[in-house]
């Protein structure tokens, strides 16, 4: 059951092993690697080692070498936790993925 806080429009789903994020950043900065943590249709949650600011517009390629898939996207920060030594970043896409692009991320 989903958290009361979790105001996400559509439900998240953990990626598959093949999944990855070959780089993060904003549009006029790379941050290098970032590890995938969840992906719904309309947003990401992310794992960085940089904080970023809120409303920040992050420009990242979501890969899955197994599903021979990459995808460019646009995505902006809603929120920002620090954990562990990281960030727990998680933002909207500016475009949704389609219902085939997430499943080659999740299955």
């Amino acid at each position: 059951m989903a958290d009361a806080k979790d105001r996400r429009a559509a439900e998240r789903m953990a990626v598959n092993a093949g999944t990855g994020c070959g780089f993060v950043g904003p549009v006029a900065e790379n941050f290098g690697p970032a590890k995938v943590r969840d992906v719904s249709l309309d947003g990401i949650g992310l794992v960085l080692t940089r904080r970023v600011e809120i409303g920040t517009l992050l420009a990242l390629t979501l890969t899955n070498a197994t599903q021979k898939m990459s995808k460019t996207v646009l995505v902006r920060v809603a929120h920002v936790t620090a954990s562990h030594g990281g960030f727990l970043v998680g933002g909207t896409f500016a475009e949704p993925l389609t219902y085939q692009e997430l499943t080659s991320f999740v299955m």
